[in-house]
């Protein structure tokens, strides 16, 4: 685990054979049947009548009612990027998982899954667009892991990158080769995944960036901490006020009683003191 700590919801959804099942390996579990499931149904009734009744299509979703279109489509990944994929979804999502929780990182998923299948459906009604592949929200994953360790080194194909630098450089190659096929509904998703990983880790307070998002959002926390903790919140103190609150309940209930935003606020804080002792 990279983080000195980790959320107190990181805990395994079930046990099987005395082994713990976390989200993840849950999410690698269906993916590998899924993906066993496709190959022994393209190997009877041919790819054609499989992808069709996979693919993500809006008229299909609308029209027809065929609303399972909006999951079905990643369950298709070709046999090179599945590998891949589920490399990157252990690796990333183990992280992710310790640091955000069960709970936030099953919304998580289930944003890159969704998200973008509906924003590809909008898109669809004015310009009719179709899509099949999951890769784009396990690469979701990947960011969402990046934005909260911007700073990890990586060692991907003998190359040295901060876990923010292979974010775009990763970014910019699918971008590529979706431009250069004329996938269009391709980079869509790609992107839609890619903002939803980046957005949701910084909605819960992980990562920099977007100040004018998370100053908005911090200051609901804090007025909400403070209710909460009885303090009373001067305007332009909300900040520390916060941070004495979550502090205080350090004191009375210990650390383990922190939730992820207030882990994420601490954590923040903590930098903000370091940036400013290094200058």
């Amino acid at each position: 685990m990279l983080y000195h700590e980790q959320s107190e919801d990181y805990r395994p959804l079930f046990w099987l054979g005395g082994r713990p099942i976390y989200v993840t390996t849950l999410l690698i579990i269906l993916h590998v049947i899924a993906f066993v499931v496709t190959a022994i149904c393209i190997s009877f009734w041919g790819a054609i009548d499989v992808y069709d009744a996979l693919t993500l299509d809006a008229y299909q979703v609308f029209y027809r009612g065929e609303v399972w279109r909006l999951l079905s489509y990643v369950i298709f990944m070709p046999s090179l990027w599945f590998v891949f994929a589920m490399g990157f979804l252990y690796f990333a999502g183990r992280e992710a998982e310790q640091f955000v929780g069960r709970k936030t990182f099953l919304k998580l998923y289930a944003a890159l899954i969704f998200v973008p299948a509906l924003i590809l459906c909008l898109v669809g009604l004015f310009w009719p667009q179709q899509h099949l592949g999951g890769t784009e929200s396990i690469f979701g994953v990947f960011v969402a892991f990046a934005t909260i360790y911007p700073g990890v080194v990586l060692n991907i194909w003998f190359v040295n990158l901060t876990t923010k630098g292979w974010a775009w450089v990763l970014l910019a190659i699918y971008s590529l080769i979706d431009l250069s096929s004329h996938d269009w509904s391709g980079l869509i998703v790609l992107w839609a995944c890619a903002g939803v990983g980046y957005g949701g880790m910084r909605f819960i307070g992980a990562g920099y960036g977007m100040g004018w998002l998370t100053d908005w959002i911090e200051e609901r926390r804090a007025q909400q901490l403070a209710r909460k903790h009885n303090i009373k919140l001067v305007q332009d103190k909300k900040t520390t006020e916060s941070i004495d609150a979550i502090l205080d309940k350090i004191s009375k209930q210990g650390v383990g009683s922190l939730d992820t935003q207030e882990r994420a606020a601490l954590e923040r804080a903590r930098m903000n003191l370091l940036k400013r002792d290094n200058s």
